[in-house]
């Protein structure tokens, strides 16, 4: 065994600097290899600037810039050269678009902005500008990859669902005021103070007062048999119900069309703490109950259902332990926004899911790594179990993802927002700690997808009664394998192309996080020996042979390429994320245990059967 086997050997088990190892920290800050190509996002066409569209359904809100350019183009580039060059500058404007995107803006807007400026240059642009524009058949804000876009989103679909549901609301609770008002009318027109020559001549009104003569009308009227008039306790029961409905500030406003108020009962619905939101459900319930009750009431009433004897006891014990999940869901449901600030508020996060109160919870983390653990320093991984524990209520909508995929996730959202239930949605900004962090937070978001780290999944209760409905893990690279794999390009100090194929895990991940720098060790190209393993193949090959030892490619500011041996710490870390990943890939159907036991067991029985 040579001095760097040894050194490197060393360093992986004892997880110390030797003499010879150069620390991980002593070039600069690292970055995985493979986002060395990707310095510069303005250029790289990906899912960002994502369009907020206007006077969409919810699950057609989000849609992605390089998604609209894609469908127009299909629809408008005819084949051969023309074409070609139709398809060139409508993914210029695109990336002009992309590169001033931060600024938002109307889509619309900064389409002509860009197509003008081009076609100051190229007239040619104009006509390609206005054919692809013409060919996109939505317009709406423009949002970049940043840490509140999450939230703007989510706001954005919680606003249409609460009005979408509250407006069938606010139109059910009018027509039951207008028939019980009816109900009320009706009864004084039947009544003596409603036959009286003065009540008679002001439901004529002034226009036809002269035509007719009250008083006898009404000695007419008080001869002719009528059915009896509406008890003392029904009216009540009626006046109480109307009272409760019209009592109601959100539904009021929306009967009203009163923008203002709208605005501010929904505005209070929206919280940052998990007790805030707590507290107000509290508060809010009772009158929940007493609008259901109302409501079943007064149908009962305008039905002539209404049986005092079996009625008056069941809606005199109403109370809060009769509400269930379609009389929860008939209210409007909190909005809760939080941050992922340790296991204090994940644990509060899991109370309020559990306490079964109608809220949609937004949890946004910036660090999924986690600090150094107090146990050899080691990641913690801790910001990524939040989702997953809460799947075990069972009864709650689970969403998690990263800001890089949500683009492709605007009917899951819609679909939890809308959900019947509690809701989690739990997102990576990928924003981090660390403002000098040179790799831009779409992409750190989308490596730890890739490195499975932060799994894109959904959990919806609502699918179906089996786990094969409720489970849906497609949406993650490659979700039939440990790893994603990607080729990768670079030159070596005598500048030969080396052509290959790297896979990103999580000690990838973890490599490019300077609190963790001490977990490895650099070796330069000079360096490099046989016995230097891929972390990916260390984890899932056979057994190494003895000197051998797991690194991961990494590249400092300078763009040199490194090699970073990986002490157990960060081996050990990198196995619980793949056999997380193994988790969730049984929980949607992926390489299901049970099932290939079965086939095992089934083969082997043929087998048998076939020897005999």
């Amino acid at each position: 065994m040579d001095a760097d086997v040894r050194t490197q050997l060393a360093f992986h088990v004892l997880g110390r600097s030797t003499v010879g190892a150069k620390p991980a920290d002593s070039v600069g800050r690292l970055r995985p290899a493979l986002l060395a190509a990707y310095a510069d996002l303005t250029r790289l066409r990906h899912d960002y600037p994502l369009v907020l569209v206007r006077d969409a359904a919810p699950a057609d809100v989000v849609r992605t810039l390089t998604g609209l350019v894609d469908s127009a183009l299909k629809e408008v580039a005819p084949r051969g050269p023309q074409g070609e060059k139709m398809r060139r500058q409508a993914l210029r404007i695109e990336r002009e678009i992309r590169a001033r995107s931060a600024a938002g803006g109307l889509l619309s807007v900064e389409w002509d902005e860009v197509v003008a400026g081009l076609a100051a240059t190229a007239p040619s642009f104009a006509e390609t500008g206005a054919a692809v524009r013409a060919a996109i058949p939505v317009d709406g804000e423009l949002l970049a990859c940043t840490a509140q876009t999450p939230l703007t989103i989510v706001r954005h679909l919680w606003r249409l669902e609460q009005e979408q549901k509250l407006a069938g609301l606010a139109e059910r609770v009018e027509g039951i005021i207008l028939k019980l008002t009816d109900i009320l009318a009706a009864d004084l027109a039947r009544s003596e103070a409603g036959r009286a020559p003065d009540a008679l001549a002001a439901a004529v009104g002034p226009g036809f007062s002269e035509l007719f003569d009250f008083s006898t009308m009404s000695e007419l009227l008080g001869s002719v048999s009528a059915s009896g008039p509406v008890s003392k306790r029904r009216r009540r029961r009626i006046e109480q119900a109307l009272a409760v409905l019209e009592a109601q500030p959100l539904l009021k406003a929306l009967r009203t069309r009163d923008r203002v108020a709208e605005e501010q009962a929904l505005a209070a619905l929206v919280v940052t703490d998990c007790t805030t939101a707590l507290a107000a459900w509290e508060a809010r319930r009772p009158d929940l109950v007493a609008l259901i009750r109302a409501i079943a009431i007064a149908e009962l009433e305008i039905d002539g259902r209404y049986r005092e004897e079996e009625h008056d006891p069941f809606f005199a014990a109403y109370s809060e332990a009769a509400l269930g999940t379609s009389d929860l869901a008939l209210g409007p449901d909190l909005l809760v926004c939080v941050e992922d600030a340790g296991a204090l508020r994940r644990a509060e996060v899991l109370e309020l899911l559990a306490a079964g109160v109608p809220a949609k919870i937004v949890v946004l983390s910036g660090d999924v790594i986690g600090d150094p653990g107090v146990q050899h320093g080691a990641p913690t991984l801790a910001g990524t179990r939040l989702a997953t524990m809460a799947t075990g209520l069972d009864d709650a909508f689970v969403l998690q993802t990263t800001v890089a995929a949500l683009g492709r996730c605007g009917s899951r959202l819609a679909r939890g927002l809308a959900y019947a239930g509690p809701t989690l949605i739990s997102i990576y900004t990928g924003t981090g700690r660390d403002g000098a962090d040179p790799v831009a937070p779409y992409l750190r978001a989308a490596a730890a997808t890739q490195a499975r780290v932060f799994p894109s999944f959904t959990y919806d209760p609502s699918a179906g009664p089996g786990l094969a409905e409720r489970w849906d893990v497609a949406d993650n690279p490659r979700p039939d394998a440990d790893w994603s794999v990607h080729p990768f390009r670079c030159e070596d100090a005598k500048q030969q192309r080396i052509v290959g194929e790297i896979a990103f895990t999580a000690a990838d991940l973890i490599a490019g996080d300077p609190r963790h720098a001490h977990l490895f060790g650099l070796v330069e190209s000079a360096h490099w020996n046989d016995a230097m393993v891929p972390v990916d193949v260390w984890i899932s090959g056979p057994p190494q042979p003895v000197g051998a030892v797991p690194y991961v490619p990494v590249v400092d500011d300078q763009n040199r390429l490194w090699r970073a041996v990986a002490s157990e710490p960060v081996i050990a870390a990198t196995r619980r994320a793949r056999e997380a990943w193994h988790r969730l890939q049984e929980l949607g159907d992926i390489h299901n245990s049970w099932a290939e036991r079965r086939s095992q067991a089934e083969r082997l029985a043929r087998e048998q059967a076939e020897r005999e």
